[in-house]
């Protein structure tokens, strides 16, 4: 792994302790846990291509019939298991549980922990 001027590292690499609890060792968002291969900076990013023209498909509150209904739901189904095996083999890779969001950055490399906010309701539930 490269290293990052300033960047965050999470430094485990033996393989994920037993836990009853994934989200307990879950590093902070922004935290690098790994660098991307050019192949896996390529699959992230035409999965997040496709994953946005069914963003903004949905945002057009457009109507289908029952053809292009069973068309559009193949087209989502092969896109979730397609999006399923790259991130479960990512995940395998660094040996990181797959519940924790993680994302790549296309341009550059690094993957890091996203901000999905379940981060902040963990801290807030060990203060109560």
């Amino acid at each position: 792994m490269r290293n990052r001027k300033g960047s965050k590292r999470f430094e485990n690499h033996d393989p994920i302790e037993e836990t009853e609890n994934v989200y307990a060792i879950l590093p902070p968002p922004g935290t690098i846990i790994g660098e991307a291969t050019e192949e896996e900076m390529e699959t992230a990013a035409a999965l997040e291509i496709r994953h946005m023209a069914f963003v903004r498909l949905q945002d057009m509150n457009i109507r289908f019939d029952g053809v292009s209904y069973k068309e559009i739901l193949k087209e989502f189904r092969e896109f979730e298991t397609d999006s399923s095996a790259f991130w479960r083999g990512v995940c395998r890779r660094l040996s990181v549980p797959y519940e924790w969001a993680i994302r790549i950055d296309h341009a550059n490399g690094p993957i890091y922990i996203g901000d999905t906010g379940e981060h902040e309701l963990l801290e807030i539930e060990e203060t109560d």
